[in-house]
């Protein structure tokens, strides 16, 4: 293991533990030093997610608008995730824990009056429905994604969440994108996999897959997916 004086605590490796979960690639790098080949069903690679952080990007300075992503807790030990991203820079993640879809809903509806996104995607699955009922009686313009449902691409994709995490794949891959320098979506993103079903469709891991191996729920990870959506013109879109 790499000990890092003044960092590398036994307490400090627990929290990592926790956090990250022994299987995630950051851990095995950062805590264990051990620096392991790239797994074949790993979707994004550590360096190309470590590459995208604080990374210049045209738009980031105001031009282009604003989408906001929201990934609603299912679990009560989940937490729901409003992102925001300005063209292809992310802005602003912010985490919130044990709150109830109606106090959700107000924190939405503030970033919403405080940023004017032109897009507004949250995750309807499960409790995400009433949240999503809500802002629309407030008036507010946003789309519900459902990201079990069918892809666009129904030969090459299982649903909307392959899809839109391949696309983001290919986002870091090509290096079209920038993250902030946030430890816990770095290593989320760097734990999914995927895999082929019996019909040759690509498909991603799902949050209870990655917890049977003792990998947290990747909420900031999917908050991010749901941020680059392709638009309603190219992708199906529950509204």
């Amino acid at each position: 293991r790499v000990v890092i004086p003044g960092l590398t605590t036994p307490g400090w490796v627990a929290e990592r533990r926790e956090i990250w979960g022994e299987d995630n690639p950051i851990y095995r790098a950062r805590v264990l030093g051990e620096f392991p080949e790239q797994g074949e069903d790993t979707l994004i690679r550590l360096s190309d997610v470590e590459a995208a952080v604080n990374r210049a990007v045209p738009g980031a300075d105001g031009a282009d608008e604003v989408t906001l992503a929201v990934d609603v807790a299912r679990y009560g030990a989940d937490r729901s995730v409003i992102l925001r991203r300005r063209g292809d820079c992310v802005e602003d993640i912010r985490v919130l824990r044990q709150m109830d879809t109606m106090q959700l809903t107000g924190w939405v509806s503030a970033a919403i009056r405080e940023c004017d996104p032109a897009q507004v995607y949250v995750d309807e699955i499960g409790v995400g429905a009433g949240v999503v009922d809500r802002l629309r009686e407030l008036g507010h313009p946003v789309r519900g994604i459902n990201v079990a449902q069918k892809s666009r691409d129904e030969k090459m994709f299982a649903n909307i969440r392959a899809e839109g995490y391949w696309a983001l794949g290919e986002s870091f891959q090509s290096g079209h994108i920038s993250i902030p320098a946030d430890s816990q979506l770095v290593s989320e993103l760097s734990a999914i996999r995927y895999r082929f079903d019996s019909r040759g469709r690509i498909h991603i891991e799902s949050k209870d897959e990655m917890r049977n191996r003792g990998i947290p729920s990747p909420d900031k990870a999917d908050a991010l997916m749901l941020a680059f959506l392709a638009p309603s013109s190219r992708l199906r879109l529950w509204v």
